[in-house]
């Protein structure tokens, strides 16, 4: 996967464009490209210089990232560039509305009649706004140049809604002002502006609007460019957690060499208080090291000669001498950072709702704004009436919050995560944690410590997993290579739904294909013989201790091998999803209502009108709250269990258990109730609103009893008092435009 670096986007529309764009050169098989981090990665053999060239031909600029340092990519370089160009514009914006509201509306100093010396003339006062306005624009020129670049290329952007907006006022403005001075009472042509124009005139000019949009837009673009930088604060203090330095213990001295000229078998020294600077092996001395930057585990491990330590964790006591194994980006440092940056480089599959609708959403918005104008025109409104409600409708828009709802909710989770030794590799991955159904469990190393010696034990935290995850409505399997009596013996104590034993590793895999038929499914494993079924599995989750191989595999890795983290990571996912439904939520809404308005469909039922400059406001905002609504999750504490459902999932049909005699006579006690009830995994609800909308839909079928509905696990269970066909239930949903996956 190659990394670039992509100029000149501004909404979700600049995305989808160009995605589009270098997917359609030869040789690229998939294309992510990030409005928050300004990145796209590209897999592929197609070559980076057509891939660049297909960016540029969009109407954008990209570079590959490959020269560049992740911290460097990560640096905030928007914000000082918006917040000079605020202040100056707000400065001058003061002085235009002191003239354009003050001195015209409520008669403050700097007014004269015509030809008066000591004050200002209407005409006078309309070109000092003009120029004022002109500044203020050339000052926000980006949003023109960028704009109409966009325009050009045939792929309008949001900077093209905000430069129309502006624009259009601006040329408006500059039309009528003119018209007054040269035309100015039945149409005789002036002799000079300081002829009898009237104040009154002033009140037809938009420039105020014109310098307001781009200057409001600006100050939503600063808010959303600080919001947009704390997304990003976790990876910005994984890297600072390495030292620059390194004392180096070197023919008998120690000396002090940057962090760069470490080798793989040098002696390092590390002293207490310090952190360690790379990943090594003791060779001398004792200590004990706080592991809590890496694994989210605050309490110390002690470590000893033969122990391994990891860069960026913190020496407390005793001073030691280790040989360097990892250095540079071979750390494991180095490998979450990149591992964390590559998931926010992907694109979570339920973007995929926003990327459809952006594609089309500004066009859209373009011809909305003209059809507004006209029909108003033909109303019999006056000019500037018509003109003021399309640049509302042009600058309420905001393709920004369409384009940011996912990806800074998935980065956020993603800092969080990584904050608590939790890796997601790809967005995919951590929206499909959340999505988990059934959870399948390695026996020895996951379940158990792994000790072949002692005979095996259970972890000491393996029940109270096993308890929260079926507390979650998640299905809990035991899959195992050992005999069924060791097995059983195991499962048992830990409480897991099923037990499936003497499986060898091939057999793993065809194990958790036959459960993908009941859901998604989660396999957490350790060890080489489990690289097949994590790989199979919907989410393969990798116990940190574990293999190489296995943590390769994996699509989620957990670095404090605590299995209390399955329940952490897939209560993170559930969040953010969450968190991504309600920014989604918020996007599609917002537009919804506030387009309408702004073009005046509700003027004459309700009075409701926007100004130009309110619905500015509005769009920047909009970007703003979804932002900082992402933000929210670092508030969330993913070891609570306050919002675990309390539901115990079923076992699944079809799958041989191991069962003792007592458990067996209570299945079939229950199998006449497990026969009424159907559970139906359902795609593209977003909200309670989706919830209700669907559990009306099926409890209105006769033979349905009470339908239980969560957008969040994308299921309904459906308690049955009659023999209701399966063909029912999902016309029923999918008259709604929900699809229905499967029925169980």
């Amino acid at each position: 996967m190659e990394h670039y670096s992509v100029t000149g986007m501004s909404c979700a529309a600049c995305q989808a464009r160009v995605e589009k764009a270098v997917s359609g050169v030869p040789g690229v098989e998939s294309c992510s490209v990030s409005l928050l981090t300004y990145s796209m990665s590209v897999e592929g053999t197609a070559d980076a210089a057509e891939i660049i060239k297909a960016v540029e031909r969009a109407g954008y600029g990209a570079r590959l990232r490959k020269s560049e340092a992740t911290e460097d990519i990560l640096k905030d370089t928007e914000t000082p560039k918006l917040r000079k160009r605020l202040i100056i514009s707000v400065a001058l914006l003061l002085a235009l509305m002191y003239f354009s509201m003050g001195v015209t509306m409520w008669g403050w100093p700097g007014a004269g009649e015509a030809g008066d010396a000591d004050g200002l003339t209407a005409a006078m006062i309309g070109i000092i706004e003009m120029i004022l306005a002109g500044v203020i624009m050339y000052i926000n020129r980006a949003f023109f140049t960028n704009g109409f670049k966009g325009l050009m290329h045939g792929a309008p952007n949001m900077d093209t809604l905000v430069a129309m907006g502006s624009g259009v006022s601006f040329l408006w403005s500059a039309w009528v002002l003119f018209y007054e001075i040269i035309f100015y009472g039945n149409g005789a042509i002036s002799v000079s502006i300081y002829d009898d124009l009237q104040m009154a005139s002033l009140h037809k000019l938009y420039f105020e609007s014109a310098a307001m949009i781009v200057t409001l837009i600006t100050v939503g673009k600063l808010l959303e460019a600080m919001a947009k930088g704390k997304t990003t604060d976790a990876l910005k203090s994984l890297m600072k957690l390495a030292p620059q330095t390194v004392t180096v213990f070197e023919d008998g001295t120690e000396k002090t060499v940057p962090i760069e000229e470490v080798r793989a078998g040098d002696i390092f020294i590390v002293k207490p208080g310090d952190n360690v600077p790379v990943d090594g092996v003791i060779i001398e001395g004792a200590t004990s090291v706080n592991e809590s930057a890496l694994t989210g585990e605050s309490v110390p491990v002690n470590k000893e000669p033969g122990d391994q330590i990891s860069a960026a964790t913190l020496n407390q006591y005793g001073s030691i001498k280790a040989k360097a194994t990892r250095v540079g980006e071979d750390t494991t440092l180095s490998q979450i950072i990149k591992m964390v940056s590559d998931a926010a480089a992907t694109k979570a599959p339920i973007a995929r709702i926003a990327d459809k609708v952006s594609g089309i959403f500004i066009p859209a918005v373009l011809v909305i704004a003209l059809i507004v104008i006209i029909i108003w025109l033909i109303a019999g409104a006056e000019a500037g009436y018509a003109l003021a409600r399309g640049i509302s409708v042009l600058v309420v828009s905001c393709p920004c919050a369409l384009g940011l709802a996912t990806p800074v909710a998935i980065m956020v989770g993603n800092g969080v995560g990584a904050k608590n030794g939790i890796l997601f590799k790809t967005a995919q991955s951590q929206e499909e944690t959340g999505r988990v159904t059934t959870v399948v469990l390695d026996k020895t190393g996951t379940i158990t410590e792994g000790r072949l010696e002692g005979g095996d034990v259970i972890r000491e935290e393996s029940p109270e997993a096993i308890r929260q995850l079926r507390n979650m409505g998640i299905r809990t399997v035991m899959l195992s290579g050992d005999k069924e009596h060791i097995a059983r013996a195991i499962g048992k104590q830990v409480g897991v739904d099923e037990i499936i034993a003497g499986v060898k590793p091939e057999g793993k895999e065809r194990v958790i294909k036959e459960l993908q038929k009941s859901g998604k499914v989660a396999m957490v494993g350790d060890g080489i013989n489990d690289a097949p079924a994590l790989t199979r599995a919907d989410v393969g989750i990798a116990i940190g201790a574990g293999t190489d191989v296995a943590i390769d595999a994996a699509d989620v890795v957990l670095m404090n091998s605590r299995l209390t983290e399955v329940p952490a990571a897939i209560r993170l996912s559930r969040a953010t999803l969450r968190n991504i439904h309600e920014n989604l939520f918020w996007a599609f809404i917002y537009n919804i209502v506030l387009i309408p308005v702004a073009a005046g469909a509700f003027v004459h039922l309700t009075g409701w009108t926007m100004n130009p400059m309110l619905g500015a406001a509005a769009m920047s905002v909009s970007s703003f709250c979804v932002c900082m609504n992402a933000l929210r999750l670092n508030l969330f504490d993913i070891h609570s269990t306050r919002r675990d459902r309390e539901k115990v999932a079923k076992p699944a049909a079809n799958i041989q258990t191991d069962t003792t005699d007592t458990e067996a006579e209570t299945d079939t006690e229950t199998t006449e109730e497990k026969q009424m009830e159907k559970t139906m995994n359902i795609e593209g609800m977003m909200c309670m609103h989706c919830e209700a909308t669907v559990k009306k839909a099926l409890e209105e079928i006769d033979g349905v009893e009470a339908a239980q509905v969560s957008h969040e696990q994308d299921r309904a269970v459906v308690t049955l008092n009659a023999d209701v066909a399966d063909k029912v239930l999902k016309e029923a949903v999918e008259a709604k435009d929900y699809k229905v996956i499967s029925i169980e």
